[in-house]
């Protein structure tokens, strides 16, 4: 044998062990897992500390993959697929991203066959976001709710503590419009000019909602939009008043903020300086809200109506996941599981966590909230999330397509400046603005709308 075939030989030996010993190594884990939220290992955040939790638990070994946050995270998932490496445990940042790309598992038979009845306690409308078809392809892996949060303090300052009693009790929209106005051109006790509210864009999304019961997010109803519909009309109709009267920070033009808020940078400068009464906002802001004001005397009202938009994230079990029992079994420990919510909130050490417990279970929201108590009005409104609606980005089907995105081939005139060909976001804006009229477009708008959905549906072709 000559010197270089001996090499060769020994080289492919070296590969051939390093291989076998990957392999191995791979192999010391029971499962591989891969979520935006998990921090640094330096960092061991509770996601870490739960996950740790969870071998112990069940003395297996779980493998965290690493992926980017934000914008950089579907593309790292995209990556593994394309290696034929997906995780066996993945947080989805929307249902439609793993159906349409045959990532997920139809987990059915490990739900009927969990005898704990945990299933059954998920808020009945995350739980059937979880549904496509005859199968259910997630799990509902922590829950936020949307609504508005109040500045009690500054209500106070400005005599209207009275008004924010008579709301708690009656949340109407008709009240809530009266407080947002009472606000109006008044000075907190520093002499700083103060406004009610911080943006009026989301009414057109929660309010036609409030108005039909048979009606979800963005007049979604489990089939089809109703943007042609009365409801979605008067939601227009509400909004632009706000804006018209300027009546909140984002109808202000810029010669109004020179005015009265020279050097304030957007809505929420303005609520951490004392001087917004209400802020559209979600619970999963609340820790942050606490950090930056840990004095300020905050409560959440949700929305008008009591129909309180709810925002989950999910997991999915990927299709190539050997062992799926287990793969639901951590799943489970991570997001509903009485006894994984228990030890979450043993292992928390904040003022308030950036999720709610997602099961309706006694002892849980018991435990929950003794611990967290610094938010006012968020158990009044947990204990009401049966008539809830989900918030549509994350669970309907070419949604973004459908209220943002889908040009229209329409042209508008918005801010002075011509859009010949402008998305659907942009009508509605104009719409908003009064810059165009709903009812020149509302048929239009509606088609537009549902047509994404079935053209995003179509795309389901290995789903029954």
């Amino acid at each position: 044998m000559n010197k270089k075939l001996a090499l060769i030989i020994a080289l492919v030996m070296v590969v051939s062990v390093c291989a076998v010993l990957f392999v191995a190594c791979d192999e010391t884990y029971d499962l591989t897992y891969v979520s935006w939220n998990l921090g640094t290992e330096a960092g061991n955040n509770t996601e870490r500390k739960m996950i740790k939790a969870f071998e112990e638990e069940y003395n297996v070994k779980v493998k965290i993959m690493e992926a980017g946050a934000g914008n950089n995270y579907d593309p790292a998932l995209d990556a593994y697929a394309a290696r034929n490496n997906m995780p066996d445990v993945f947080m989805t940042s929307n249902i439609d991203y793993v159906l349409r790309n045959n990532f997920a598992a139809d987990i059915t038979e490990f739900v009927n066959g969990d005898a704990s009845g945990d299933w059954d306690k998920i808020p009945s409308a995350i739980e059937q976001s979880t549904h496509y078809k005859s199968g259910i392809y997630a799990v509902p892996f922590s829950m936020h709710m949307m609504g508005y949060f109040v500045n009690v303090d500054l209500l106070e300052e400005l005599n209207l503590s009275n008004e924010l009693n008579a709301l708690v009790e009656n949340f109407t929209f008709e009240g809530f419009k009266n407080l947002v106005s009472a606000v109006k051109g008044q000075n907190n006790g520093s002499g700083a000019k103060c406004i009610g509210l911080s943006a009026e864009d989301t009414i057109i999304e929660w309010y036609p909602a409030a108005l039909n019961e048979n009606y979800g997010w963005f007049t979604w109803d489990g089939e089809q939009y109703h943007l042609d519909g009365s409801e979605f009309a008067t939601a227009m109709q509400e909004a632009a008043s706000l804006r018209l009267n300027k009546l909140t920070y984002d109808s202000l033009n810029d010669e109004d903020r020179a005015d009265d808020f020279e050097g304030v940078d957007g809505a929420v400068q303005l609520w951490d300086q004392g001087r917004l009464a209400i802020r559209w906002g979600s619970t999963y802001e609340a820790p942050n809200m606490l950090t930056m004001n840990p004095q300020m005397n905050l409560m959440f009202l949700g929305v008008p109506g009591g129909r309180t938009p709810i925002v989950p994230d999910y997991l999915a079990i990927s299709s190539s996941c050997k062992n799926k029992q287990l793969a639901y079994d951590f799943a489970k420990w991570m997001s509903f599981s009485p006894k994984g919510i228990m030890k979450r909130i043993e292992l928390d050490n904040t003022r308030m966590p950036n999720t709610l417990p997602l099961i309706t279970d006694d002892s849980v929201i018991e435990a929950y909230f003794d611990k967290y108590t610094s938010v006012s009005g968020i158990l009044e409104k947990y204990d009401s999330l049966d008539k809830g609606i989900v918030q549509s980005v994350k669970v309907v089907p070419g949604y973004r397509l459908a209220r943002w995105d889908y040009k229209t081939g329409i042209q508008i005139t918005k801010d002075g400046e011509t859009i010949e060909n402008c998305n659907i976001g942009q009508l509605l804006d104009a719409c908003r603005t009064g810059e165009a009229t709903l009812a020149d477009y509302a048929n239009q708008i509606n088609a537009f709308a549902n047509q994404q959905y079935a053209a995003a549906v179509a795309k389901y072709k290995n789903y029954n």
